[in-house]
């Protein structure tokens, strides 16, 4: 395994361009995807998440992603938002979610799972949330992921945050989460802080 530097990657927010390589990336991130973007086939779903990703003002809004590149490739990408606006963010995402569902059954299944996950505290007002970062499979083994993950301590900086916080989808990132510096403040659900400033 060859360690990556930060020179070889160049970040930018991400553009219409990059909307098929993010969607992919986003949905093998998703261990239940449909609760983020509602029931239905892999297809239904990705494209309610493609939609998503063109409007603003939602958690899975374009204007949320960084992407990686090496040279023209894209290698990653980051989805983060400041932890003061992800509630109305999300629930954004959510009214136009439930507007793409087919039939009464799968509304209330995704309002069900909706209401469900107001109950969970992803982060605190204070934090900067990173909400996904993925690596593009070929591009695995690298140290990307860490790299990435400095980059996005570095807007949180500029954003004046001292704190990024997580949810770590299983015990296996949980440990990896765990080199870059997080600590589990929540273990029934993953839950990851880091001080970064």
């Amino acid at each position: 395994m060859k360690s990556a530097s930060g020179s070889e990657l160049t970040f930018e927010k991400a553009k219409e361009s990059d909307i098929k390589d993010i969607i992919d990336l986003l949905y093998i991130t998703e261990p239940e995807p449909e609760e983020e973007w509602g029931f239905g086939s892999e297809e239904e779903m990705k494209n309610t998440l493609k939609r998503l990703l063109k409007i603003k003002n939602n958690r899975f809004s374009i204007q949320n992603i960084i992407v990686a590149r090496k040279g023209k490739e894209l290698v990653g990408m980051a989805l983060l938002m400041e932890g003061k606006d992800i509630d109305k963010l999300t629930q954004n995402s959510e009214k136009h979610v439930m507007a793409y569902q087919k039939g009464m059954l799968n509304k209330l299944g995704f309002l069900y799972r909706s209401i469900k996950g107001k109950f969970l505290l992803e982060c605190e007002e204070d934090e900067f949330y990173i909400s996904n970062i993925a690596i593009k499979p070929e591009y695995r083994g690298h140290g990307y992921a860490k790299i990435m993950f400095k980059k996005a301590f570095e807007i949180a900086k500029r954003r004046n945050y001292r704190k990024a916080s997580l949810l770590a989808n299983n015990e296996h990132l949980v440990k990896f989460y765990q080199t870059i510096g997080f600590h589990v403040v929540d273990p029934k659900i993953r839950r990851m802080v880091i001080n970064i400033g």
